[in-house]
């Protein structure tokens, strides 16, 4: 017999938009679901060409006293300018890509779940069978962040200016989910969404 293939779900929004919440309620929907800050992390500790490809960029003060990637100096560095985003996406995101793509092939889950705030940025989109946005107006974003990270609304609004835009992110996804009102909201509409993946596997 033929081995169904499995379907690929990407889940993405902006920060702040609650991406992680509604991939914790498709965990306990039955789903597996693969992190891309985790796979990141993960990567930063044992893929040695990344870490190099990185040092390339930023040097060695990048490095923490083990020679491991130091990752709030990292961050920093991420986001002090535009150059430097696209810089070390460009160098991360195959790595990434990879990893995800062999851990769901590897899954026994028939339905994997992705979660990545850059998936169309990265072209992972391209590798997925449905893209799912999350969407939550400015103010909700800032004061998530703000309870979340401690974060200032400059802070905040910096971050934001380096992703896409909402717009841009629903008009090319299969589904959106609205994340502006009660938790009891969100999850109403993640039994929905649960319902129609699995119809579509079937």
């Amino acid at each position: 017999m033929k081995k169904k293939k499995k379907l690929l779900v990407g889940v993405t929004g902006g920060i702040g938009t609650g991406k992680t919440e509604v991939c914790k309620m498709l965990a306990k929907r039955g789903f597996k679901v693969l992190y891309s800050d985790l796979a990141a992390k993960n990567l930063y500790l044992t893929d040695k060409n990344l870490v190099k490809d990185i040092v390339k960029v930023f040097g060695k003060d990048i490095l923490n006293y083990k020679g491991k990637i130091n990752l709030p100096k990292f961050k920093e560095e991420i986001f002090k300018s535009k150059k430097n985003y696209e810089t070390i996406n460009k160098i991360v995101h195959p790595a990434v890509i990879s990893y995800l793509k062999k851990e769901a092939k590897k899954s026994k889950f028939e339905i994997v779940i992705i979660e990545s705030a850059l998936l169309f940025e990265s072209g992972f989109n391209k590798d997925l069978d449905y893209v799912i946005t999350i969407y939550s107006n400015k103010k909700n974003r800032i004061d998530r962040l703000k309870l979340r990270d401690e974060s200032s609304t400059n802070e905040v609004n910096h971050l934001m200016k380096f992703q896409m835009d909402d717009k841009s992110k629903m008009a090319m996804s299969d589904f959106v989910i609205v994340n502006n009102k009660k938790l009891s909201d969100l999850k109403i509409q993640v039994d929905f969404l649960s319902k129609i993946l699995k119809a579509l596997k079937t």
